[in-house]
């Protein structure tokens, strides 16, 4: 287990992770500096990063819901909106990323 100061460390740690993750998302997806030095062939696609940024807010809200109140209401629906939310975006990256990108060249919407 590790100390309290341990744990404040680990937990700063992730905080960071987060935000910068969420930066450079961000960044990429206004198209930035950051957006025009990656190779057109290495941007990711602009719908995968908008749908790990939608998992990610609601991770950042269930999470410490979950944590204070684990048999609230409020704690079940959030549970079951990020477990159906992880569910359909894991099966869009597994299974579905090809109808999704030709949904997206069909419409004439940017893909990367």
């Amino acid at each position: 287990m590790l100390s309290p100061n341990g744990a404040s460390v680990v937990l700063g740690l992730l905080v960071a992770l987060g935000i910068a993750a969420v930066w450079l998302s961000i960044a990429i997806l206004l198209r930035g500096k950051l957006y025009h030095r990656l190779e057109p062939d290495a941007r990711p696609r602009r719908w995968v990063l908008i749908s790990l940024l939608a998992l990610f807010l609601v991770f950042v809200i269930w999470f410490p819901v979950w944590i204070t109140w684990p048999h609230a209401l409020i704690s079940r629906f959030l549970t079951l909106l990020f477990g159906i939310l992880f569910a359909i975006v894991g099966l869009t990256f597994k299974w579905f990323a090809p109808l999704v990108d030709a949904f997206f060249k069909r419409k004439g919407w940017p893909l990367r």
